[in-house]
């Protein structure tokens, strides 16, 4: 085997393989610390490919579910809005939607419900004026914070045993509705509260039926006629001087009566004690009566019992005649 030659053709000598080894041992370091950014560089590469193309996936699954969603919608099936994507289409849907019998036109409509609602002086201006239903809803001690107070309405309802939590605990009222056999059920059942209301010729239809009870009751001179009609029986009760006002000054009367009942209440008392004193004294003289002579407490002759029914007043208050 021929040896390599000593020299090269420069004439500088050949390194052997240990020399070899040695300088490219020397250069690993160096060359690690230049390829280390480029390592980082395709590292970092590698991650924000991946996290794009996630971000593709997701934005693709949710461009999939608006569009199945806007589709169900509009009324439309996605095959259908998925080739509607002409500017020209669009309007059309656009259009179609907008149109006076359908719910958006009739809202968007002149004079329809958000013309009124943001008209000035409508409902959105008399909510939010200055001192309106919604300032005083949220005003420092309105009803929005006397409701949360810890008094409030709001904890009484919520607060463990109050009227929500006796509502929906096992067994309470909503149970007592929805269970099997239960009030609902009863109602609703074949044969039951509701078919009876509403069965051919049943209570619901004699009532709504022509002539019924409510024709009658909205017929002129009928029962509503009379109770809020003109001259009726609630616009007398109102009136001035009638019984409403009657009754609210026999309110005040008794209003006034009050002190002088309790002070007759007082008298009572008094008047009680001063019976028990009387009967105290009278016991006594009961006693005092029987030890008295029976000649004095004997009824003098003449004056009964003896058949003389033609006693002169002489005789009977027991004085000589003259």
């Amino acid at each position: 085997m021929e040896s390599l030659p000593d020299r090269s053709l420069s004439g500088r000598p050949v390194p052997g393989r240990r020399e070899v080894e040695r300088r490219q041992a020397a250069l690993d370091p160096g060359r690690a610390l230049v390829e280390m950014p480029f390592r980082v560089g395709f590292a970092v590469t590698g991650v924000v490919l991946s996290a794009a193309e996630s971000a593709v996936t997701i934005a693709r699954v949710t461009a999939s579910s608006v569009q199945h969603e806007l589709a169900l919608a509009v009324g439309v099936d996605a095959d259908e809005l998925g080739s509607a994507r002409t500017p020209l289409a669009l309007l059309n849907q656009l259009s179609e939607l907008l149109g006076p019998d359908r719910p958006f036109g009739r809202i968007l409509a002149n004079g329809g419900p958000l013309e009124r609602l943001l008209n000035p002086g409508g409902v959105i201006d008399r909510l939010t004026a200055s001192d309106g239903p919604l300032e005083k809803l949220t005003a420092k001690g309105g009803l929005l914070d006397q409701m949360a107070d810890e008094r409030g309405i709001l904890i009484r309802l919520t607060a463990k045993d109050g009227p929500l939590d006796r509502l929906t605990r096992a067994g309470g009222v909503v149970d007592q509705f929805t269970e099997n056999e239960g009030i609902l059920e009863r109602l609703t059942s074949e044969g039951g509260i509701v078919d009876k209301l509403t069965a051919p010729d049943g209570v619901l239809e004699k009532v709504t039926a022509a002539g019924g009870i409510l024709d009658r009751l909205a017929a002129d001179g009928g029962l509503l006629d009379q109770l809020v009609g003109e001259d009726g029986a609630v616009e007398r009760a109102i009136a001035p001087g009638g019984p409403l006002d009657r009754i609210t000054e026999l309110t005040e009367v008794i209003g006034q009566l009050a002190p002088n009942l309790l002070a007759m209440q007082d008298t009572v008392h008094e008047l009680a004690e001063t019976v028990d004193l009387l009967n105290q004294t009278v016991a006594p003289l009961g006693g005092l009566a029987e030890r008295l002579p029976k000649r004095l407490t004997r009824p003098p002759k003449g004056s009964g019992g003896n058949g003389n029914g033609d006693a002169t007043p002489a005789d009977s208050n027991g004085y000589p005649r003259a």
